[in-house]
């Protein structure tokens, strides 16, 4: 993995130095290194610097731009505010040719100086094209583009399995289209396919695309932001999350200390905040306090609690099963519809028997007996594209059920009549005599009795 410049802004550094710790700690497990970048000041956040003077405004993100392209082509920062700041202006100079000369002349102008006093600029004549020249991706976008989730999958150490996790995306991510063009900027899906790579489930609710309102802050109308952030947490509480996921500070600040706040209040809110690089860096394996969760303002102590819960849970599923094609398939559901069964059994859902099972409830499948309406066709082996497939599951399954004596009474009596005539039935031998068949010779079961018998002896010596 090659070298990356990261912009981290003002926000991560002035007030959540552990995003950015978490980042590092995360690029460094995927096997990167961060550049480190002299010369960045603010992106320039839009709201406060584009509407004072957009000529401000882009030449600022160009020079920031500029100071990237010294070190490295790629810049990733884990801001939404500075990704689209970045996007626009990229756009901007494309399409604006009497910006894009403005700009290049202010910039030659101050370099040229600085070069007469000595200090050299020969990069920043230019600064203009330098930005241009720049990849501009957000973190979350990185991962996706460099791993994929299956590929970030495969680098999950501690799965965040059991966990009940909402997104929120946050304006800047996805918009403005087309500067910003990572996702859909109305049903987008790469950043919830991240959390689900992680081991997690996803939880979707209705104001997931409503923007979180911390910009209101930043203008002096505090009670609207409180509002629209009570608002959205009001909402994922009501679907039982344990976290809320985010990919960028502003956001992180109105729901982690914006929800203090409301709870000091009166407020009843109970919602874990994490930024994306924090639970990614929780399960490639890192523990809270190197990542530094004690900086948050409303507790996480619930959510490790039940993670380290849903870790145990995973460690005595794995005591029986292969846990990793498990969560592949609660993950992929691609093969439940080729199921025959669930497809006249509406109750039927062999994948959401799966996540059962995954969730600590074994116990609670074999007694409702569902296991058995798998008839172990094979289908989903065989459309299963990583080969698969849940028949051998459900096959497991039954093998515990019969340990446990919780088996249908028809099974049980199928395996009587078995290992008493070694048939599951007899041959009617008078309706084959009127066919001209001739009687069957004789059956071997006293001989496969014996064998029964002494199974038990030979699997002991062994």
């Amino acid at each position: 993995m090659k070298p990356i410049s990261i912009f981290w802004g003002c926000t991560i550094p002035a007030r959540f130095p552990f995003i950015e710790q978490a980042t590092r700690l995360v690029v460094a497990d995927l096997g990167g290194e961060v550049n480190e970048v002299a010369g960045f000041t603010c992106c320039p956040e839009g709201a406060l610097v584009k509407t004072a003077d957009e000529h401000v405004f882009y030449l600022a993100a160009a020079r920031n731009l500029a100071c990237a392209l010294r070190v490295g082509s790629l810049l990733v920062t884990p801001c939404n505010g500075c990704y689209a700041t970045f996007k626009e202006t990229q756009a901007e100079l494309k399409i604006n040719r009497e910006r894009f000369r403005t700009l290049t002349r202010a910039a030659e102008h101050v370099m040229t100086a600085a070069a007469r006093e000595g200090e050299g600029s020969e990069e920043a004549v230019g600064v203009t094209a330098s930005a241009l020249a720049v990849t501009v991706k957000h973190f979350a976008e990185w991962l996706h583009d460099e791993l994929g989730p299956a590929g970030l999958a495969k680098r999950v150490t501690h799965s965040l399995s059991g966990m009940r996790i909402a997104v929120h995306y946050g304006c800047h991510l996805l918009r403005p289209s087309p500067a910003v063009r990572w996702d859909s900027p109305t049903e987008p899906t790469k950043l919830e396919d991240l959390v689900r790579a992680l081991g997690a489930l996803v939880v979707d609710y209705e104001t997931k695309m409503d923007c979180c309102g911390g910009a209101l802050d930043r203008v002096g109308e505090r009670d609207g932001a409180l509002a629209m952030c009570r608002r959205k947490l009001q909402d994922v509480s009501a679907h039982g999350v344990d976290a809320l996921v985010v990919v960028c500070p502003s956001c992180f600040q109105q729901f982690d200390l914006n929800q203090a706040a409301l709870v000091r209040a009166g407020d009843d809110l109970h919602v874990p905040v994490f930024h994306l690089s924090e639970l990614l860096a929780l399960a490639f394996g890192r523990q809270a306090g190197e990542i530094g969760l004690a900086g948050h303002r409303s507790g996480v102590d619930g959510f490790l609690s039940r993670l380290r819960e849903q870790r145990a849970i995973r460690d005595e599923v794995g005591r029986r099963f292969n846990v990793k094609e498990l969560d592949m398939c609660v993950a992929c559901r691609a093969c439940e519809a080729d199921c025959p069964v669930a497809a006249v059994q509406p109750g039927f859902s062999p994948t959401a028997i799966i996540g059962e099972i995954l969730a600590g409830d074994l116990d609670g499948v074999i007694e409702r007996g569902v296991l058995w309406s798998c008839v172990e066709c094979y289908t989903c082996y065989e459309r299963c594209h990583s080969r698969l497939g849940m028949a051998e599951v459900f096959r497991a399954l039954k093998r515990l059920a019969q340990r446990q004596g919780d088996v249908p009474p028809a099974v049980t009596r199928a395996y009587e009549t078995f290992l008493h005539s070694g048939r599951l039935a007899e041959p009617r031998e008078a309706a084959r005599a009127k066919l001209g068949l001739s009687p069957l010779p004789a059956s071997g079961a006293e001989e496969l009795k014996e064998m029964v018998a002494s199974l038990g002896d030979a699997e002991g010596g062994a």
